[in-house]
């Protein structure tokens, strides 16, 4: 009678321990469940789709193991063997989120996807093998009976796997690297990331290309990022066969300086490409290390050099045939706008007042006419002068540099001079002056002048007194003195300025 009431007794305390096991796996189970959603939540925003693995894993390891509490026997088994195979998983998705998107983020250590991937299936894989074989599943004649699916998927999919072996050596080898700037074939981009089967590159026009990985690996692809990120571009343009080469190829260096978006530490030049049909063609080389920014900085140097050419000169041919000439009635209107407008310019400039309607028209026509780019230097402080510039359209900054400090003084328009006592004298410029717009100028030289005062010497006289009393109304403004005392420092600066006006125009 014991031994009968005792069995029964054994039985119920052996369900009940299997009751307390299955209610603790679930237990943690639970736990495990809110840690790796606590973890997704502190994930980069980027990575947070690894650990929503884990969770759905630990979610449906949960809901399993519950509902083979009140199956029977024999689903309780599936439920159970699923249970522990979604439990496998979501650890080893939680373990892995860990380390690498949580701690190895934190010493920004940056592992490739693709070894984190391998690394992780190969980790579940094994997991995976314990818990079949802990579940008594044979797992080698599985994996015998398996082989011609095995063989049919391999095939089906060999083009993937290929991508994804692919993948797996530029990881390894590192030659291209998220954030490279490559071209393959006609295609020029930034990578973003290199995955399993695919490399995203990012384009200059915003958009996104796919590119397999074997496709990568089989081709020859240019990075632009390697050795260093400093990339050299080479605009070509023609002039015409009468330009020295060496003037056109300095004209063409001096253009690039000061180009937003240039290096300024690696050096520009010229050479000559090839002797062309209608033109010499030079190759203009510079560097950037911004490829996204190519165009905007190669177009950048196209206008400059547009100007730089014309204010030297320097013709740009092209074949062109002439159908229509303009009749010779227009070219003498326009001849006489063209002086009046430069007449009028020379007229509204105090320094020319002393000159008579005769020898101002002299002075018009010999003006040289010249353009700026917005941003282009003009004049720059302490170099070498012996012209002046007036200005007929836009707006000039005036800036001085003293003890290393630059600062901007005054902006100039239509109207305005620069360079009076460079012109006057061969005083190095006083003050760097760059267009804030693009501008138009006349440049009048310091041959034209001569040839003036050499016919009428009292011209020096009357200009260097002008300057004199302009100069001195400067200073006076600066140092506040009063009108007396400014007019005593003209006539003092006066004589000063007469002797330096003579000998630089080698008067008697």
């Amino acid at each position: 009678m014991v031994g009968e009431r005792g069995l029964p007794a054994m039985a119920d305390w052996r369900a009940l321990t299997d009751t307390v096991l299955v209610h603790r796996g679930s237990v943690v189970t639970l736990g495990l469940l809110a840690l790796a959603g606590l973890v997704h939540r502190l994930a980069p925003a980027e990575e947070s789709r690894r650990g929503g693995v884990a969770v759905w894993m630990l979610a449906a390891a949960l809901a399993l193991r519950l509902a083979g509490t009140v199956a029977g026997a024999s689903a309780a088994q599936l439920l159970d063997l699923g249970a522990d195979a979604a439990l496998a998983v979501g650890v080893v998705d939680l373990v892995w989120t860990l380390a690498f998107d949580l701690a190895l983020a934190r010493t920004r250590l940056r592992v490739p996807s693709i070894l984190r991937d391998l690394a992780q299936g190969a980790a579940v894989f094994f997991v995976l093998l314990a818990v079949l074989r802990r579940a008594g599943v044979d797992v080698f004649s599985l994996v015998t009976t398996s082989a011609v699916v095995t063989a049919v998927v391999g095939l089906a999919l060999q083009a993937t796997i290929a991508n994804v072996f692919a993948g797996l050596a530029l990881q390894l080898d590192r030659t291209l690297q998220a954030g490279d700037w490559i071209r393959i074939d006609d295609r020029v981009g930034q990578i973003i990331e290199i995955r399993w089967r695919s490399t995203s590159v990012l384009t200059r026009d915003g958009d996104v290309v796919i590119v397999p990985n074997g496709e990568l690996v089989g081709s020859k692809v240019l990075n632009f990022s390697r050795p260093r990120p400093a990339h050299r571009v080479t605009l070509t343009v023609g002039f015409h066969y009468r330009h020295p080469p060496n003037e056109v190829k300095r004209v063409l260096v001096e253009s690039v300086r000061g180009t937003p978006g240039v290096r300024e530490d690696l050096p520009h030049d010229c050479v000559v490409r090839e002797f062309g049909e209608s033109a010499i063609v030079y190759a203009l080389r510079f560097w950037i290390d911004d490829l996204r920014r190519e165009d905007e900085i190669a177009d950048a140097v196209r206008t400059r050099v547009w100007y730089a050419a014309r204010r030297e000169h320097l013709e740009i041919p092209f074949p062109i045939r002439t159908l229509l000439a303009p009749a010779a009635e227009d070219r003498t209107a326009r001849a006489v706008r063209r002086r009046a407008r430069r007449t009028a310019a020379l007229g509204a400039v105090e320094l020319f007042a002393p000159l008579d309607a005769e020898d101002r028209a002299r002075l018009a026509e010999a003006m040289r006419q010249v353009r700026f780019a917005a941003g282009e230097v003009v004049i720059r402080q302490g170099d070498p002068g012996g012209s002046l510039y007036l200005i007929g359209r836009g707006r000039v900054g005036v800036s001085l540099t003293v003890d290393g400090m630059t600062r901007e003084v005054a902006t100039l328009g239509p109207g305005d001079v620069l360079g009076e006592m460079s012109l006057m004298t061969g005083a190095p410029r006083e003050a760097t002056c760059v267009a804030k717009s693009d501008v138009s100028a006349y440049v009048v030289d310091h041959s034209t002048v001569r040839a003036l005062l050499e016919e009428h010497p009292r011209l020096a006289e009357e200009m260097a007194a002008i300057l004199a009393r302009r100069q001195s109304e400067n200073e006076g403004e600066r140092r506040g003195l009063s009108r007396e005392a400014r007019a005593l420092a003209a006539a003092a600066a006066a004589g000063t300025l007469r002797q330096r006006v003579r000998s630089f125009f080698g008067l008697a």
